[in-house]
């Protein structure tokens, strides 16, 4: 036997005992891990898994309506993409979401963005992307090529110490499959927009965000956590289509002030 052929095998299985303990190892660390308490956010009961974050109690109560409209995400009583008003004034823009403003999601969309509970994302991108696949599984939406998560501006970034949207997209782009393109940048560090109206968010957010990449897809999904007038949104994809001719969905979390 030759020392190379010697050499060669010892090599291989040192590598191959060594993969095998690493493997028992991450095995035995998730055991333990998972014998810890890990609590879901809502309830306070034990998940199935560390992993989890909800408990699939407090993860089927979560509220996602069957069928809600594609322009402007109010309940509809059987499938079809638009409502009546959106049938007569087509939306420029597909707006998928979750549900309403309301109870569960509000309180964990609260803990994620004023109380620094990052890990909410994750449970939050899982319910939207429940949607999503229904929606693409049926033909009512095409798969976009990349994930763009609304910017913060970089003082804003600096308070709160990360971006809420980010975040959602980047779980998004795990459970579906999409990269995240982060091709965008706000360049005004616009007031709160809470009391604001509808024409004064237009208003606030003019020019707010600045295109710093190419995009090679044509079609893209802006990501946010909470849609209200559309202000937000919209002003990002008019920065997108200024040198792109794209396909652009609004996809949040929920959507609020549905009347």
């Amino acid at each position: 036997m030759s020392l190379f052929y010697y050499t060669n095998t010892m090599k291989i299985l040192i590598a191959s005992v060594t993969l095998n303990a690493l493997n028992s190892l991450t095995i035995i660390v998730e055991k333990l891990r998972n014998a810890l308490p890990h609590n879901c956010v809502l309830c306070d009961n034990q998940t199935e898994h560390f992993h989890n974050h909800l408990c699939q109690i407090c993860r089927n109560d979560l509220p996602l309506p069957q069928y809600l409209c594609l322009g402007c995400a109010i309940p509809l009583v059987h499938q079809q993409p638009f409502c009546g008003q959106c049938q007569k004034s087509p939306p420029r823009y597909k707006l998928i979401t979750c549900a309403g403003y309301v109870a569960p999601l509000k309180q964990l969309i609260s803990s994620l963005k004023y109380k620094e509970n990052q890990i909410i994302a994750r449970e939050l991108a899982l319910h939207l992307a429940k949607r999503v696949k229904h929606l693409i599984d049926n033909n009512q939406l095409a798969t976009p090529q990349y994930l763009i998560p609304v910017p913060l501006h970089k003082k804003r970034l600096q308070q709160r110490g990360y971006n809420q949207a980010a975040l959602i997209a980047d779980a998004l782009a795990s459970h579906l499959n999409i990269p995240v393109l982060d091709c965008t940048t706000r360049i005004l560090n616009t007031t709160t927009q809470t009391e604001l109206n509808a024409a004064e968010r237009r208003a606030n957010l003019r020019d707010a965000f600045k295109l710093v990449d190419d995009i090679s897809g044509n079609i893209v999904a802006i990501i946010d956590d909470v849609y209200t007038t559309g202000a937000t949104m919209h002003e990002l994809a008019k920065t997108l289509e200024c040198k792109h001719q794209l396909q652009i969905q609004c996809w949040s979390i929920v959507r609020t002030n549905i009347e």
